[in-house]
């Protein structure tokens, strides 16, 4: 482990949008997911898919672009295009840090055009996390006495270029596939701030330069009429990571090479319209975090990763405003020290609006969420996530309004 790390292993750690936190007490040990920017997959962010519960829904009409599942992109016939993002502000409230600031944006957008006579469909596309601004501090005092503040920061992001394509097997099927080239830089950054001037401060700065090659394959069916199932898998990425590090003794400054492997994950979702402008969702995903391997992270910390959520929307009959609304729980794929398991817990609205022309709409969703408890865990955090989404030049002509 270099030495930047053990330095800081002295601290508590925090997430910005998943949380894994140590007593002040304890050896640190970060966060696989919000401190490093690595260990979760990026979320697709369409709008009206968050609306309805996030990733783990295979949600018709939503071109296919913007979600999981590449068979999705079958029910795109025509030249497409999908554009969406989201912003999250963390309310963080801790016994342990000093200040928390976190601000994180995601970002996606993809292009689709039919291959073979309206069988095949392909996109490429691109998605992307950034933390822009993201700190906290730790207040500790010397075996002197003296008093020091111990900052750590972070900026940079992961980004992904997914290329897709999917088959429709007719009326019963869809199914496709995906290979994704995932590249990053994260800069860590942390800084012991004397408040005396007995000591000097002393900072230090690491660069991590990751790249990857993702493949994934997903299937669709309507077993009857009304009824979509949905199945998708993304195979394990298996990152390069190249480290650079430099210190306040530059005599100190290393750069070497380590390797981070991410699980595979699998996902099932389906849809029921249960009456004319009323259709239920669900979905479930698990990933087995404990075969997680790289970045030091303690094996013994790591569990399996599980989501699950229930949607639904309404569309009044002619009305072009459809209301929708979810909910979600997570298990996280790791624990706190003492081996309590870390959950988060989010609810969503939301709705669009479709286009006089029928050929593209405009989607919003507002999801709150919380986790952890500062009773329980010492550390609590609250996200309000802002969703936009817009897609365009598919088909929605009036025979589709039933399943918008």
């Amino acid at each position: 482990m270099s030495a930047v790390i053990a330095r800081f292993l002295r601290a508590t750690a925090a997430a910005a949008c998943l949380v894994a936190l140590l007593p002040a007490r304890a050896l640190r040990a970060e966060s696989i997911f919000g401190m490093n920017l690595l260990g979760e997959r990026v979320e697709a962010v369409d709008a009206r898919v968050a609306a309805l519960g996030g990733f783990v829904q295979v949600v018709d009409d939503s071109l296919g672009l913007l979600q999981y599942n590449p068979a999705m992109l079958a029910f795109s016939k025509r030249v497409s295009f999908g554009a969406a993002g989201y912003v999250t502000r963390d309310d963080n409230q801790s016994q342990d840090l000093e200040r928390v600031v976190v601000g994180t944006k995601f970002s996606a957008f993809a292009f689709a055009f039919p291959l073979f006579k309206r069988t095949l469909t392909a996109s490429v596309g691109y998605r992307g996390r950034y933390d822009p601004d993201f700190d906290f501090g730790i207040a500790g005092e010397t075996s002197t006495g003296e008093d020091y503040t111990d900052i750590y920061e972070r900026s940079g992001g992961t980004w992904g270029v997914p290329i897709s394509i999917a088959a429709d097997l007719g009326r019963y099927a869809k199914v496709g596939g995906t290979i994704s080239l995932e590249r990053g830089t994260i800069e860590d950054r942390w800084l012991v701030d004397f408040q005396g001037g007995n000591t000097a401060d002393a900072s230090s700065t690491q660069i991590r330069e990751v790249s990857a090659t993702g493949f994934g394959g997903g299937l669709v069916v309507r077993p009857v009429a009304g009824v979509s199932v949905g199945v998708a898998y993304e195979g394990e990425i298996d990152y390069d990571v190249a480290v650079t590090e430099s210190f306040t003794n530059a005599s100190a400054d290393t750069s070497y090479s380590e390797t981070m492997l991410q699980p595979a994950r699998w996902t099932v979702s389906a849809s029921w319209r249960v009456a004319r402008g009323f259709t239920l969702y669900g979905g479930a995903s698990m990933s087995d975090f404990t075969k997680f391997e790289g970045l030091d992270f303690p094996s013994d910390r790591l569990t399996e990763e599980r989501v699950a959520s229930f949607g639904l929307e309404y569309r009044i009959r002619g009305a072009r405003l459809p209301i929708r609304a979810s909910a979600r729980y997570e298990k996280l794929p790791y624990t706190l020290p003492a081996g309590e398991e870390i959950t988060r817990v989010s609810f969503a609205l939301g709705s669009g609006l479709l286009f006089r022309t029928g050929r593209g709409k405009l989607d919003a969703a507002l999801q709150f969420g919380k986790m952890g408890s500062v009773g329980t865990n010492t550390y609590e955090d609250r996200q309000v996530r802002f969703y936009v989404s817009i897609t365009g030049s598919e088909n929605w002509a009036t025979k589709r309004e039933g399943r918008y």
